[in-house]
């Protein structure tokens, strides 16, 4: 996809009605939801569920959450009651492209309904961390010419974004920190 179908797509997409992306941020919300029960020790009954996460250590229905992953799981099910979701959990996966990269987080991301991006990275090469913390594992890099793509609830001077090439394939994705290294982008969409 060329830059300029980007931003026609972006420029688009800023016109439509929330409900025109309500379904890949509610699928966004859910994985992000189950994934914080999944590591707490749920076991999944429905088949989206188990086909996402592994209940082969899960400990049962009732599991016990930290108060910060309580308090994530309330702003995810409010998010998800914004946009009256109604995720389908008798199929067997999501239209979310990053599912596998969010394993790999210490932080997870909020969907929200607005995206952007920055076309084609001008700057050095920029790590990607699993959590809001320059301390924490590099997962991934923006190099030069690739596009970020931000859908997720910045947090302080962090944001998560997922990269793409210059024709749209996911590379890599993780934890960015603005202050640490400022966009430097050809151009800009959303």
């Amino acid at each position: 996809m060329t830059k300029s179908l980007l931003m026609s797509f972006f420029l688009t997409a800023m016109t439509l009605p929330i409900g025109a992306f309500a379904g890949e941020t509610c699928e966004d919300l859910w994985f992000t939801r189950n994934l914080i029960m999944d590591r707490a020790g749920y076991c999944f009954g429905s088949a989206l569920g188990q086909s996402l996460f592994d209940n082969g250590d899960c400990l049962g229905k009732s599991v016990v959450l930290d108060a910060a992953s309580t308090r994530l799981v309330q702003e995810l099910r409010a998010r998800e009651a914004q946009f009256a979701c109604k995720v389908d959990t008798s199929r067997r996966s999501l239209s979310l492209e990053d599912g596998h990269l969010r394993q790999l987080l210490i932080d997870l991301p909020i969907a929200d309904d607005l995206e952007s991006a920055c076309l084609g990275w001008l700057g050095n090469p920029v790590p990607l961390y699993s959590a809001r913390s320059a301390n924490s594992a590099r997962i991934g890099y923006i190099q030069a010419d690739d596009i970020i793509r931000y859908a997720h609830d910045p947090v302080g001077n962090w944001s998560y974004v997922t990269v793409h090439s210059p024709d749209w394939q996911l590379k890599t994705g993780g934890w960015y920190d603005h202050d640490a290294d400022p966009e430097a982008c050809a151009q800009f969409a959303g």
